[in-house]
């Protein structure tokens, strides 16, 4: 893997005013992530963004380049000689150098999906995944009258992610029907039973993020077709199937996120590397398909339209 700094010039004079308020005793941050084209490029600059509005001051870029061999060793060698007290990987490759380089430095990973099973010790992040909390918060404020919410998902893939959304339907007052699989032929027969079930739009189905258990191509055309014939609900955690019917989704809010990597950054420079904890992202915006909404007779506020980052169908 291959890094070297980047920080441009029209960066340095957008940061002008950061430096000038920036407080003397605010760490020395960097950012590793992977040398990436457009659009990832800018979504790791929006975070280094929030970060920097966060801490007051600019962080240091380190990109990676997977056609290199530089060692983990020579990188925390420069981050050595640049004084640097802690880093915040991001993305996949980020987080393939994290272990090593948290031998060094506190250490905080970001922007991409992070299971438990996946953090080494002595790390803390946010995962990509957004938090169900979230996710029944905005459906309650949407559609009030929802009082279940079914969800089928692939036991080998997001069980840690349903125990934790179990929690967060209780104290919300959901009751959440989770059915887990771990083959399309199966979720699919789940699915064809689910349809037929349905009888009023108190329930909803909650669509994972990570889900293998739904097939794309074929079944999930035929549940939103049926969720529109039945004026039921169907809510997901992937922004492109709001664009294909479901009535909304939560995406990574990048200036949010990281704004809320910095604070985790921070709190690992006092804890010298010791505080342990994924956190699921909270930081998101919400994306509405509108022609559903009115499908379904859902009618918003003034104030709640203003809170839709993304509407759908696209004008």
């Amino acid at each position: 893997m291959f890094y070297r700094v980047f920080f441009p010039l029209w960066l340095a004079f957008w940061l002008l005013p950061f430096c000038v308020v920036s407080r003397a005793d605010t760490p020395s941050v960097a950012i590793v992530y992977p040398e990436v084209h457009e659009p990832y490029l800018s979504v790791f600059q929006e975070i280094a963004r929030g970060m920097e509005q966060e801490l007051g001051k600019p962080v240091r870029h380190y990109l990676l380049n997977e056609s290199d061999t530089v060692t983990a060793e020579r990188l925390i060698n420069t981050l050595k000689n640049d004084r640097i007290d802690v880093v915040v990987t991001l993305g996949r490759a980020g987080l393939a150098v994290a272990k090593p380089l948290s031998s060094v430095f506190p250490v905080v990973i970001g922007a991409t999906i992070i299971r438990p099973n996946e953090v080494p010790r002595g790390l803390t992040g946010i995962s990509l995944t957004p938090a169900p909390e979230a996710m029944f918060d905005h459906l309650i404020k949407l559609v009030p009258n929802i009082k279940k919410v079914t969800v089928i998902y692939d036991s080998r893939q997001t069980a840690w992610e349903i125990d934790h959304a179990e929690q967060a339907a209780l104290e919300r007052g959901l009751i959440l029907n989770a059915k887990p699989t771990e083959n399309l032929r199966d979720s699919s027969e789940l699915f064809q039973q689910i349809l037929r079930e349905v009888k009023d739009n108190s329930i909803a189905l909650w669509l994972p993020r990570e889900n293998t258990a739904m097939d794309e191509q074929s079944l999930l055309p035929e549940v939103l077709r049926e969720a529109w014939e039945k004026n039921f609900v169907v809510f997901s955690s992937n922004l492109d199937h709001v664009r294909k019917g479901a009535l909304f989704s939560l995406y990574p809010d990048n200036f949010g996120m990281g704004r809320s990597l910095a604070n985790l950054a921070l709190q690992q420079t006092q804890s010298k590397g010791k505080f342990e904890s994924v956190k699921l992202l909270r930081d998101l915006l919400v994306a509405v398909n509108l022609r559903t909404a009115d499908h379904l007779g859902l009618r918003f506020s003034n104030q709640t339209r203003r809170e839709f980052a993304m509407v759908f169908p696209t004008r």
